[in-house]
């Protein structure tokens, strides 16, 4: 990609932040070839408040009044690139309900910038935004929210042991959703103390994709501890309209969040989507990204493991 045309969209997205009421740049740090390019785009907007977004979780600058957001390293699309980083804002604070971000985003292999996109943060993220907090029957924790979709995108993205999964997080109100769920397997969380089901521990998240291959939903409470696994979501006779092409599984995590005030998040075996559900909606959806035209040896390590039947050195499949 010619390096004039990322310089343009970043002198752009200064100037819309300048001259509209979009007061803040939201950007992948990674995107920049180096720290001088870094450093002179942060000299370019500094009357705009900037928010970096870094796969690596550190600082990508030593500015203290730089706020950066920590995504999962994994590849995503563009605007899945936006919406994870939204969410995971939303959950800590950084953005608010209402308000429009200017969006860059690009390949980190590339050091370019080569999308922008304006986004008014509108009802699709109300759920971590807190504005609707009053109508729930608990508080989602931040946190919690964050950890799993870190955990479902991850999942959907890599799947396990080269295997793509398919998985349900159903989170908050679990009185309720317990009452709704009858257990496919033996609980592998029963007899731990709250401490050692914390959904912020990373040996639990571990714990959670060695058993996201098992039919059924994890159950999650709102402060983030593992109440079950392997739960079947008796949600029959509960009707709810989701988009087509959507199956068994977000039926019933749909279901769920229609019969309770519980929040669920579905990863999908069959494209690794991520879809968020509440109110028996969906309010959220993050798509995994899917290679176009002949398989090569660098999409095989953009996309990850090799595709079945598919010879990524050729770009043949086993019947060519």
């Amino acid at each position: 990609m010619d390096p004039a045309i990322s310089d343009k969209l970043l002198e752009d997205a200064a100037e819309i932040a300048r001259t509209t009421e979009a007061r803040t740049i939201l950007v992948y740090g990674e995107v920049f070839a180096n720290q001088e390019d870094l450093r002179n785009f942060l000299e370019l907007t500094s009357d705009t408040r900037v928010v970096l977004v870094s796969r690596r979780g550190e600082k990508p600058v030593s500015e203290d009044d730089v706020t950066v957001i920590r995504v999962p390293d994994i590849n995503l699309t563009r605007v899945g690139q936006i919406k994870v980083a939204v969410l995971i804002g939303l959950a800590q604070g950084v953005f608010r309900q209402g308000e429009t971000l200017v969006c860059l985003t690009g390949m980190a292999s590339t050091g370019r910038v080569d999308g922008l996109l304006l986004m008014e943060v509108g009802k699709e993220f109300e759920l971590f935004s807190g504005t609707d907090a009053e109508g729930m029957s608990y508080e989602l924790r931040p946190d919690v929210v964050q950890n799993v979709i870190d955990m479902a995108v991850s999942l959907g993205n890599e799947g396990r042991e080269g295997k793509p999964v398919g998985t349900t997080f159903v989170i908050g109100d679990t009185e309720q959703v317990m009452e709704h769920c009858t257990p496919m397997v033996m609980n592998p969380f029963k007899g731990y103390s709250p401490e050692e089901r914390d959904i912020r521990l990373p040996d639990v998240q571990e714990t959670l994709k060695e058993f996201s291959p098992i039919d059924g939903a994890f159950i999650i409470t709102a402060d983030g501890y593992v109440e079950a696994a392997g739960m079947f979501l008796q949600t029959e006779g509960q009707s709810v309209e989701i988009p087509r092409g959507l199956g068994a599984r977000h039926r019933s995590a749909a279901a769920i969040t229609a019969l309770t005030d519980a929040t669920a998040v579905t990863v999908s075996e069959t494209t690794g989507n991520v879809t968020v559900f509440r109110d028996g909606r969906v309010t959220v959806e993050i798509e995994k990204p899917r290679p176009i035209g002949p398989e090569t040896a660098g999409k095989r390590r953009f996309f990850g493991p090799e595709a079945p039947g598919v010879d990524y050195e050729t770009g043949k499949t086993n019947h060519d």
